[in-house]
């Protein structure tokens, strides 16, 4: 005898039971009542398995944009505690573009693959400088990049100043070891976790 026949025939005797020793009253039905609340019910059972678990809730970008989690001060942050972060995008960078000397051609068979790891990487820890803007206040401006925007980097520079520098009309160097890179800032007016898995065409000269 299966385990489920004997619960029916448990569930089959208390019914029997109550029928009997219950007190009778009118329009009350002992079946209707157990099919409402009683344990052993299969209606009980076939419910069980629906139940719904609550999904734990996470910030959207403005909820965390409210809370000032975008908000960086001036004055906050320290160079010298970013130096071991830029240790480590260098070796990331280093082995993301796998160059060695010098930037591949334009020619080459490599530019392309080049480029698209290039503007599709995590610019978190690099050091850059501004070398050409629509606004003439921020060339020359250099440092570490600590915060990557859409629109923006922000990067602290050895004073302990943390600037904010708008990418759509800004050119920057990008120093990887002993390699000067430029990159065009309006090529990377996205978001990092959207720029990773956008294709970006190959311009030698856009304007700014």
């Amino acid at each position: 005898m299966s385990n489920l026949e004997i619960k029916d025939q448990a569930a089959q005797s208390i019914v029997n039971f109550l029928k009997t020793h219950a007190p009778k009253y009118e329009g009350y039905s002992i079946e209707s009542e157990l099919k409402k609340d009683f344990l052993l019910a299969k209606k009980k059972r076939r419910d069980k398995g629906k139940q719904k678990t609550k999904k734990s809730k996470i910030l959207t970008r403005n909820e965390r944009k409210a809370l000032g989690f975008y908000v960086i001060p001036r004055n906050s942050i320290k160079y010298n505690d970013m130096l071991a972060l830029h240790k480590v995008w260098s070796d990331y960078i280093s082995q993301l573009l796998e160059v060695e000397e010098q930037v591949p051609d334009s020619k080459s068979k490599n530019w392309v693959q080049f480029t698209q790891s290039l503007y599709r990487a995590d610019f978190h820890g690099g050091m850059m400088e501004v070398v050409r803007s629509k606004c003439p206040s921020y060339v020359g401006k250099k440092g570490i990049c600590i915060m990557d925007t859409k629109n923006t980097f922000k990067i602290v520079s050895e004073d302990n100043i943390v600037t904010t520098v708008p990418k759509k009309c800004s050119v920057f160097n990008l120093f990887v070891n002993d390699i000067i890179i430029c990159i065009f800032g309006k090529l990377l007016c996205a978001r990092p976790a959207e720029r990773s898995n956008k294709k970006i065409k190959s311009y030698l000269h856009p304007d700014l």
